[in-house]
């Protein structure tokens, strides 16, 4: 991917973060998938632990720094740091589970 392509995607990503989320709708002829954030409260301890350890927001990190990762909770509770565009399929409900956050990398 270029890099105008990770920077409009993580674009997407942040405006997607912002309360009340971005919602796609119809355009002209063209139907695009509603898109809404789905993010969960990051309220247990693993959760905090994991945002700290990769440099996690739930609101995105403008357009300076591009994620490189992302933490999901699958749909038993679990919580996981994947990869950007795994976390960006959830996000898109083209995989079980829910986007928690995005990530910068994990600290040195």
């Amino acid at each position: 991917m270029n890099a105008a392509g990770v920077t409009l995607v993580a674009g997407g990503v942040v405006a997607a973060l912002l309360p009340g989320g971005l919602d796609m709708a119809r355009t002209g002829d063209a139907t695009a998938p509603a898109v809404r954030a789905q993010l969960q409260a990051p309220s247990d301890a693993r959760v905090q632990h994991l945002m700290q350890r990769y440099r996690c927001s739930t609101e995105g990190f403008g357009d300076q720094q591009i994620p490189r990762s992302s933490i999901i909770r699958h749909p038993d509770g679990t919580v996981a740091v994947v990869s950007f565009d795994r976390g960006w399929k959830v996000f898109r409900r083209d995989g079980a589970g829910s986007l928690v956050a995005v990530c910068l990398r994990p600290r040195p």
